[in-house]
């Protein structure tokens, strides 16, 4: 469960928000430092910097006519894989669509949400891609708008079950839930989504929490997956949504990225 200290979403007073927000940057480029990058490989800082300035941008202006691509896409899931839980078939999946098709589909999502200001509607246009699921999809609406708050595992737990969980299914039902909670403490406070969402990152992982260690301790020993965190029960993947946990045999580690 989350501290007793840490503030509640209902609690938070815009100081401790304020102060929690100025963290992010040191929060996450100490996790970047700890991970790493392989040759040719991007950091998990420079990533982060195209999912929270570069891609919003470009991206969140209604009077942009920049459309996303394949290759923005890529790099949007690639900072999902290395801010989050690594899912070792992903990328391949989100690289299997064709790259027109990928363009449409996000645009049409886009014109849905901007027309009728419809969540859920775009969400469901998005997961017509394959490798998308509910959560990938809020991804790739977020960097659309800033107050439109990304599926992570971070913000669901802080927000809707104070504390992290290992039974998120990712579910459009969940992001609802979650969406309608970040946007009540965003109107509250006065802040952006994409606020609310690092907030919740740095209240979680400087605490250790939602399946990261803290980035001052190593990861625990096995059993563990790649994040460190000892593991739960192995469920199925489920085929419709690829945001689900995907099964890692206990034989191998998973090499972390």
């Amino acid at each position: 469960m989350v501290d007793k200290a840490t503030p509640s979403p209902e609690s938070i007073s815009d100081g401790q928000f304020q102060r929690a927000l100025k963290s992010y940057p040191a929060c996450l480029a100490a996790i970047s430092d700890a991970k790493g990058a392989k040759p040719g490989q991007k950091t998990l800082a420079s990533l982060d910097e195209y999912r929270y300035e570069t891609a919003l941008k470009t991206f969140g202006s209604v009077e942009s006519d920049v459309a996303m691509g394949l290759d923005d896409v890529e790099t949007l899931v690639e900072w999902k894989l290395r801010h989050g839980k690594f899912r070792p078939t992903l990328m391949k999946l989100v690289l299997s669509n064709d790259p027109s098709f990928v363009k449409d589909t996000v645009q049409k999502a886009v014109r849905h949400y901007r027309d009728k200001s419809d969540v859920s509607g775009a969400l469901k246009i998005l997961t017509q891609l394959k490798g998308i699921g509910p959560a990938t999809a809020s991804l790739l609406l977020a960097v659309h708008d800033a107050d439109v708050i990304f599926f992570a595992d971070e913000a669901f737990s802080w927000l809707c079950s104070a504390g992290p969980t290992p039974t998120i299914k990712y579910t459009l039902k969940e992001y609802t839930e979650l969406n309608g909670r970040a946007r009540a403490l965003a109107n509250r406070l006065g802040v952006k989504a994409v606020d609310v969402e690092r907030v919740a990152f740095v209240l979680l992982r400087q605490l250790g929490e939602a399946g990261a260690p803290r980035p001052d301790k190593p990861p625990t020993t096995s059993p563990a997956d790649h994040t460190g965190k000892r593991q739960p029960a192995k469920r199925a993947a489920s085929s419709h949504n690829p945001d689900a946990e995907i099964p890692v045999r206990r034989s191998k580690r998973v090499r972390q990225t």
